[in-house]
């Protein structure tokens, strides 16, 4: 049998003595997730081989790139692995709940849809698409869909999408935004802890970074060792993001709305995206909010891409000294003292 052919099978799970039939259309992972056991999963964060499952017998049909050959006489991964009929008897814990799990998945608001095609362009995974039978925006025929099966939750349509049609259930628009304005209200409560001379404190740099869970690390170790050096006169806050394409225009212009001097996104190299094309995306973006900066008199160098490296903290440390003094330079942003009396407003899209 092809992997492109898939057949109906049987999992069961040594635990509990559940039995559950996964049809040719559905995968082992969201028939355990239905019936409420916990798989780990990091799908949206781009981390292959996370919901790998240890299995004690069957005829299992591997589909995996992450698990090695010895790795699969024990294991499967869940999501795309599959039988070649038969049952295969999982080694998984009793569920805490019987109902189903939630996992990270884009959901539309038809309504407010275009069918504009651009969640389908941006969909990496093919789970988006026109239901013709569904009426969008104005009353005009056809509007998205998604498919929860095949979606990873990563955001890239969401932030595609022109008219906020399309919100993730989990990181959500506002969540990302309330995360922002947070992280910028520590970073001024910290500024102010730090030194009682008003001066002082105008003179330090705040800078906001977007990161993809494969520059996460290396990005917050960096973050926290500039930090320390208070002789840099540079605060760096993180904002976790499932993927750098999910940063979208209007989350860039409220990291600067919100205080920040400078900001920047780092996404992986071009070509080693887990979501094949959201760091291209995101470079795109910021390059819009570059020339918006500098239509406004701030200045296009307040904003940077990163493309990183997992691991690369001299490049990073270079690339935030570099853009810290760029921003020292040009002195606080106009937009910092507006933030301070601004409320944050939900905006989605």
């Amino acid at each position: 049998m092809s992997a492109s052919e898939n057949t109906t099978f049987n999992v069961r799970v040594t635990s509990t003595g559940d039995v559950f039939e996964v049809p040719a259309n559905r995968t082992i992972l969201h028939v355990l997730f239905e019936n409420g056991y916990e798989v780990p999963l990091d799908c949206s964060n781009g981390r292959c081989g996370t919901c790998r499952t240890r299995y004690l017998s069957g005829n299992v049909d591997h589909r995996d790139t992450a698990l090695s050959e010895s790795e699969r006489s024990e294991y499967l991964t869940v999501c795309v692995s599959r039988a070649h009929g038969g049952e295969v008897v999982l080694d998984l814990p009793a569920p805490q709940s019987t109902q189903p799990v939630a996992r990270p998945i884009a959901v539309v608001d038809a309504p407010v849809c275009v069918a504009c095609l651009n969640c389908v362009r941006f969909c990496t995974f093919d789970a988006a698409r026109i239901d013709d039978e569904l009426i969008g925006v104005g009353g005009i025929q056809g509007a998205a869909v998604i498919d929860k099966d095949l979606c990873t939750g990563c955001g890239l349509c969401a932030a595609a999408c022109p008219t906020g049609a399309i919100e993730m259930n989990i990181n959500t628009h506002d969540k990302v935004i309330s995360t922002i304005h947070a992280l910028n209200i520590e970073s001024d409560s910290v500024d102010s802890e730090s030194t009682t001379d008003v001066s002082t404190v105008e003179d330090v740099t705040s800078v906001m970074i977007f990161a993809c869970p494969q520059c996460r690390e290396t990005t917050h170790q960096v973050c926290e060792a500039q930090n320390r050096f208070t002789s840099q006169r540079t605060h760096a806050r993180v904002v976790e993001v499932p993927c750098s394409g999910r940063v979208d225009t209007l989350q860039l212009m409220h990291a600067f709305e919100s205080g920040a001097d400078a900001v920047m996104v780092a996404g992986c190299q071009p070509g080693e995206c887990l979501f094949n094309t959201g760091n291209l995306h995101v470079t795109q973006r910021v390059n819009r909010i570059a020339d918006w900066l500098d239509n406004c008199g701030l200045g296009r160098d307040r904003v940077h891409m990163m493309h990183l490296t997992p691991g690369d903290d001299e490049n990073l440390i270079d690339a935030l000294t570099n853009l810290s003094k760029t921003a020292a330079a040009k002195g606080r942003s106009p937009l910092h003292q507006l933030s301070a009396t601004a409320v944050p407003t939900s905006t989605s899209g």
